[in-house]
Parts: C-alpha cells; sequence; structure tokens
C-alpha cells in the first residue's frame, strides 16, 4: 500500500527520489531518528512549545519506552493509524477494528490519545464515525492550502498538484481556517504546504521555506486563523531553520498567537462552543450585552462606549461581560432574507449573534449573499469591513489573534520499520491482520 500511494502521489521518479533519502534519515537502529527527534524538541522547547506527534500504533508496539520518553517531557501523541495505510479506502467495520486495535497498543503502552490524523491525510465519513463511537476528541486530517510565494516549474508544480490531488485539500482562501465541532468530535485542518512538498516536490532551499511558513503565519495571524504546521520529525533537518523562523516570529506577536497542542486546541474548540452570547434590546437605542461562557473566553466589541483594551483594528476586547450600552445600531449581524440558512450556520460558528431583516442600515454589520456565490472569507470580509457597532466571542482564549500548533507525523524510526509499512498495510487489507 505504501508503494502504491507513493506512486500515485508523487510518480516513479519522485518515488525513486524517497527511496534515496530515506536511506540518509532512518538507520538500522532507532539512533538516527533519536537525534532528529531531540533536535525537534529542542527547538520546540526553547520557546515553550510542545508539538504533536501522531504516531502510528505499529510503530509505537516496536519503540514504546523512546516514545514514551518524549511523552513524559509534554509532547502530545495521536493516534496516527493501526499501520500507515489509507483511510479513506477502508470501510466502517475495517476502521473500527483498526482505530480500536490502535488505541489499545497506546493505552498498553501507557498512553492515552485523544485525537486522530489518517495516515497520508486522508479519512471518510466511516472515519469519523468511527473516532466518534470510540470517545476521541479530535481529528487533524483535512488539508487546507495557502498560496505558494513563488513560481514552481512544469516538474515541480505537477509533483505539487499530485500531493493536493491525493489530500483533497480545500483552497484557504476561501475559508475560515478553524476548527469546527461536528457531533461531538473537532475537526482541526491541517496547513499546506508541509514539509514534504517543501522538501521533495517544490525541492526549496532554507530562505524559500522560511519564507513560505512566514508567509502562512502572516496570512493566518491576519485573518485571526489556524496555522498547523505539519512537520515529519525525519525531515527536520532540512526545516530546522524555518520552524525556528517561524516558531519567534510568533512568540513575538501583539496580539499574542496561541500556540498549543492539537488536544489543548480540541479542548478549547470544545469549551468555546458552550459560549451563549445574548443582546437584547433595552430601549429606544440602548442594548444589553451579556456574555456567558469560559473564563478564558475572549469578549470583542467595536464601536461600544464600554470598559474595554484596545486590540486589533477597530475591535477591542471588552473588560466586561455583562453590560448596557447605547447605540446607533443594533450590534449584531443583520442577515438579508435571501441569504441561505448555511450563512446563519457558519455565523453562530463564529461567534456572531445575529438577526434576519431585509433592513440593512439598522445593523453594525449585515451580510446579504446567495446561495450561489457565497463563501464562508466572503461573509466574514464583510464583517471585517462593516463600521460596527458590534459585539462577537471570538475564536482564541485570552485575547489571541490567531493560533499555530506543531505537529508531525511518526510513521517509523527505523530502516526496518520504513521497510516494513508496505507488508503491513497489504497483510491488513488482505484480512491476516496486524500482530
Amino acid at each position: 500500500m505504501s508503494l502504491v500511494m507513493s506512486l500515485r502521489s508523487r510518480g516513479g521518479s519522485g518515488s525513486a527520489a524517497r527511496a534515496g533519502k530515506v536511506l540518509t534519515r532512518f538507520g538500522a537502529t532507532a539512533g538516527a531518528m533519536v537525534r532528529r527527534l531531540d533536535r525537534y524538541d529542542a527547538i520546540t522547547s526553547e520557546l515553550g512549545i510542545r508539538p504533536t506527534w501522531p504516531t502510528t500504533a505499529s510503530v509505537l508496539a516496536r519503540h514504546p519506552d523512546l516514545l514514551r520518553r518524549y511523552a513524559e517531557q509534554g509532547v502530545e501523541l495521536a493516534l496516527h493509524g493501526l499501520v500507515h495505510g489509507d483511510h479513506g479506502g477502508l470501510d466502517e467495520a475495517q476502521q473500527r477494528e483498526a482505530i480500536a486495535r490502535a488505541a489499545d497498543i497506546f493505552d498498553r503502552s501507557g498512553l492515552q490519545a485523544t485525537g486522530f490524523r489518517g495516515p497520508y491525510l486522508r479519512y471518510n465519513a466511516a472515519t469519523l464515525n468511527v473516532l466518534r463511537e470510540l470517545g476521541l476528541r479530535y481529528h487533524s486530517s483535512q488539508a487546507v492550502v495557502y498560496p505558494l510565494c513563488g513560481e514552481a516549474d512544469g516538474a515541480r508544480q505537477t509533483a505539487y498538484a499530485l500531493a493536493l490531488e491525493l489530500y483533497s485539500a480545500r483552497d484557504a482562501r476561501r475559508i475560515a481556517v478553524t476548527p469546527r465541532l461536528r457531533s461531538g468530535l473537532v475537526d482541526i485542518p491541517v496547513s499546506i504546504p508541509d514539509d514534504e512538498i517543501l522538501i521533495e516536490r517544490l525541492r526549496l532551499d532554507e530562505a524559500a521555506q522560511t519564507a513560505q511558513w512566514l508567509s502562512v503565519l502572516e496570512e493566518t495571524y491576519r485573518r485571526g486563523d489556524l496555522f498547523t504546521v505539519q512537520l515529519h520529525p525525519e525531515r527536520i533537518t532540512e526545516l530546522a531553520a524555518a520552524l525556528q523562523a517561524t516558531l519567534v516570529a510568533a512568540r513575538k506577536r501583539r496580539p499574542a498567537v496561541f500556540i498549543a497542542t492539537l488536544d489543548e486546541i480540541a479542548s478549547w474548540w470544545q469549551r468555546r462552543s458552550r459560549a451563549t452570547l445574548r443582546v437584547l434590546r433595552t430601549g429606544e437605542g440602548r442594548y444589553r450585552v451579556r456574555l456567558d461562557a469560559d473564563p478564558e473566553t475572549t469578549l470583542l466589541v467595536r464601536g461600544l462606549n464600554v470598559p474595554r483594551t484596545a486590540w486589533s483594528g477597530q475591535d477591542a476586547t471588552a473588560d466586561v461581560r455583562d453590560f448596557e450600552a447605547d447605540a446607533p445600531r443594533v450590534p449584531i449581524v443583520g442577515v438579508s432574507r435571501r441569504t441561505p440558512s448555511e450563512v446563519l450556520r457558519f455565523l453562530d460558528e463564529e461567534g456572531l449573534p445575529h438577526e434576519v431583516s431585509d433592513a440593512s442600515a439598522s445593523y453594525g454589520a449585515y451580510v446579504d449573499v446567495s446561495a450561489e456565490d457565497w463563501t464562508e472569507a466572503s461573509v466574514l470580509d464583510a464583517v471585517d469591513r462593516a463600521p460596527g457597532p458590534l459585539v462577537r466571542v471570538w475564536r482564541w482564549p485570552h485575547g489571541a489573534r490567531s493560533a499555530l500548533a506543531v505537529t508531525g507525523d511518526i510513521d517509523a524510526l527505523t530502516l526496518f520499520d520504513f521497510a516494513i509499512r508496505s507488508w503491513e498495510t497489504r497483510s491488513y487489507a488482505s484480512g491476516r491482520g496486524h500482530e
């Protein structure tokens, strides 16, 4: 299966080049990878950051003591399948067995995983059903792609396009790149281009790698989005400078960037989902605003004379959660009657109280889109440009402007781990399972 996926996503020449690089990254023992894991851990630790390393359970079963050591240092280890196979091609029964067995291996190793990432960033609806049944908190397998800083030549562009097709990547320019809570499971997107694309498909040098990730950081910060860095530990040597520069830049931002593990982000998103923001008319041009929410929740205000602290652009963070204020317009989002109901659900997710009305001038912000042409980005642009007054439950805790997670999948620690992947996935697919 691994060979098939490699040929599918890289082509013959790309797969051959990948095989050559494997020999430089892995050894007969785990020593070479331990040095890479230690370097990765050192870069993040220096900045007070803990990464998430989704780990294939079969690899954990062969190296439990080694991986448990990093978990004891605060690294989050998430599920990355029982074996390194394509979950997008498995039915629900197959995935129930595989993911349950993977979780059992984690439990027997003294680790409790709360999240899942599909190998190759592949999954399907059955994956999500199984994760909910097993009580996991999140999955992080949906790729979102940001624009490249420079142009790629024909061969590199072809290799890049193959990756985007494999990942079923969504265009970050059209959507809000945030977690989504779906029937109790938090969906956390993964940012592209990732390490494999930067190194093996686009073949960028250190300066270009750094520029690309800094560009994504800038865009996610501007929009208040989540930047989920994907950097496999095996490539830390090539991307150490880019990772360090990105994290240093993120740490310097004010308002801050919320930097956390995937589990911490998922936990926050669940707590945020319980927030209730009410806006009531108490008189002509007077409104009462009340937020009932987790203490870490950020309440933004725009154009309201209430106790507040400067934050970003037109918006400030409210210093109080229950107040009355005079305003020339209702401090919520008005939504035209022709706007599809999907937009209302999106505004709910975005913490924006709203009301359906065609009286556009009566509201601090107004959205009027048709079912054919609306995008999440266009709705948010309309809200961002609006003069207010407006109140909003912001996405991130403690007044953070955006969020960032450092992640990297552990698919193998030795040459044996890497070599056996194809056999393991074929064996499992044929029904012989994995011992």
